[in-house]
């Protein structure tokens, strides 16, 4: 009976340093901004202009400086923050509903530099353009300053188009 606990102790342990150890993994912390970054594009109906300006400002804090935002598909490409905020504002402002959601997502972490490479693919509804048909696929670039994982590029590679059924 006094083995079973120990091992039992021993077992719930592994098991929280385990849990402790991915939730400060370099993967999980770059997941979390990404939701979060996904969650300021989102828009519900009814959602005001006060909060559409604040989810874009929120939105361009998840950028390092310097960075580049690139969508050569869209003839845009900017390094100022303020006009990526704008950018975005605008296009939350023109919609009354934005929804997203990621198909595919591939993440390559380079410890020792402290950078990040990430491949996504994310399909976006109800905006002023209806991306409702097509995905789009980027490249994101992430890197580690002072504890904290900021994109440093973007850049927008191709507008998947749906398969035709």
């Amino acid at each position: 009976m006094r083995m079973s606990r120990w091992l039992l102790l021993v077992v719930v342990l592994v098991a929280v340093l385990a849990a402790a150890r991915w939730w400060t993994s370099d993967a999980q912390r770059i997941g979390s901004k990404l939701d979060y970054l996904i969650e300021r594009i989102e828009k519900s109906p009814g959602e005001g202009q006060l909060a559409a300006a604040l989810k874009a400002e929120q939105l361009g804090s998840l950028f390092a400086d310097p960075f580049v935002f690139r969508a050569r598909p869209y003839d845009f490409e900017t390094r100022d923050r303020q006009t990526l905020i704008r950018t975005v504002a605008s296009y939350r402002l023109r919609s009354e509903r934005i929804g997203a959601r990621v198909l595919e997502r591939r993440l390559d972490i380079d410890g020792a530099n402290r950078r990040a490479t990430m491949t996504l693919t994310a399909r976006f509804t109800g905006g002023w353009r209806e991306f409702g048909n097509d995905a789009l696929r980027f490249q994101i670039n992430w890197r580690e300053e002072h504890g904290e994982w900021q994109i440093d590029f973007v850049d927008l590679l191709e507008i998947v188009a749906r398969a035709k059924r």
